[in-house]
């Protein structure tokens, strides 16, 4: 019996030092690692998030330098009187007529910026205000058009406009009595004619009427002693023009050379673009061809 207590005494004893080891581990070596690895997980977040904000920091830096340098002059009454000037100049290079440019009081946003608001009135043609938006956003000034209303004319093929535009002015802008001279790159292409498509379809239907390109329709290809011969219909005034490899299509703005046909497929060339159509399309839904083709 004595000899089965002590044995069990010493199983107890090793149990009782088992869980005391572990629990001397736990607390003095365990406990203590597991913190110091959380501890050093935080300030791994901690210094990735520094990291993230400097970057940030560095970018909101860089994108301010860009915002003095586009910035009207710190003088809020420089800056309406030099901007109204130029809004005056692109409107008139444009040939818009009989322009009307306001501006309003200068609005302070708590000492941060100032908004100068101006209000254009002109009346124009589709590619004058193509060129007029085009002239607008390549300027390298700080603004931006707010809303633009038009209006086609009746029966005069010119559109009424009214554009409203915000521009700002910074306290640490970098110019005092002059408007920035650079370009901006907030465009989708910096060439002018990329935007040609757009001046040569009458989106708005001037007058009330179906603008013509909209109405014309290849109706028909043709073959003569097995020489193509391509057929328009131009259901705006109840035409058929038939047309041969060469000639020459005119309807409204556009103004096309039938250059190829295969099958009952067409290719116009127009201001150096090709333009393919199929038996059936109307003439806006041309494809543009790339340049290789």
């Amino acid at each position: 019996m004595n000899h089965r207590k002590i044995i069990l005494y010493g199983a107890l004893g090793a149990i009782l030092a088992f869980y005391a080891g572990q629990w001397l581990l736990d607390t003095l070596l365990r406990g203590p690692l597991e913190t110091r690895r959380q501890t050093a997980q935080g300030l791994q977040k901690s210094l990735e998030q520094c990291k993230k904000e400097l970057s940030l920091a560095r970018e909101a830096g860089k994108t301010l330098d860009e915002y003095r340098r586009q910035s009207l002059p710190q003088d809020t009454e420089v800056a309406r009187s030099l901007y109204q000037g130029w809004l005056l100049e692109l409107v008139a290079h444009v040939g818009l007529a009989d322009p009307n440019v306001n501006s309003n009081e200068p609005a302070s946003r708590k000492g941060m910026f100032s908004v100068l608001a101006f209000s254009v009135r002109a009346r124009g043609t589709l590619e004058q205000l193509t060129r007029f938006l085009f002239e607008f956003y390549s300027a390298g000034h700080l603004h931006q058009i707010r809303s633009l209303a038009i209006t086609p004319l009746p029966k005069s093929g010119e559109l009424d406009l009214t554009f409203s535009i915000e521009a700002l002015s910074l306290p640490t802008a970098d110019r005092k009595d002059q408007l920035s001279a650079e370009r901006s790159d907030r465009l989708a292409s910096p060439k002018l004619a990329d935007y040609r498509p757009i001046m040569d379809r009458n989106l708005f239907a001037v007058g009330g009427g179906l603008d013509p390109i909209d109405q014309t329709y290849l109706s028909a290809v043709n073959y003569v002693n097995d020489e193509p011969e391509v057929w328009f219909t131009l259901r705006a005034t109840d035409e058929l023009v038939k047309l041969r490899i060469g000639d020459r299509l005119d309807v409204g703005q556009f103004s096309g050379i039938v250059v190829e046909a295969r099958g009952a497929d067409v290719i116009l060339e127009s201001d150096g673009q090709r333009w393919l159509l199929t038996k059936g399309d109307c003439l806006t839904e041309a494809y543009a061809l790339p340049p290789e083709y």
